[in-house]
């Protein structure tokens, strides 16, 4: 007869595959919404500013 046990806290790996993943995938997200900002983010006028006046067609 044999006896299985879960492995102890110090027996089992220190970060999970789908943990690591779980990291990366945070990462990225962060990493994208950064890009974003420094590639659009300063041309957008803030939303705490007086709206601009719309321009007028020429005729």
């Amino acid at each position: 007869m044999v006896v299985e046990y879960a492995l102890m806290a110090d027996e089992m790996p220190q970060l999970p595959t789908t943990r690591l993943a779980r990291w990366i995938a945070i990462a990225v997200v962060i990493v994208f919404a950064i890009a974003l900002y420094f590639r659009d983010g300063r041309r957008v006028p803030s939303l705490t500013s007086p709206a601009a006046p719309a321009a007028q067609p020429v005729p």
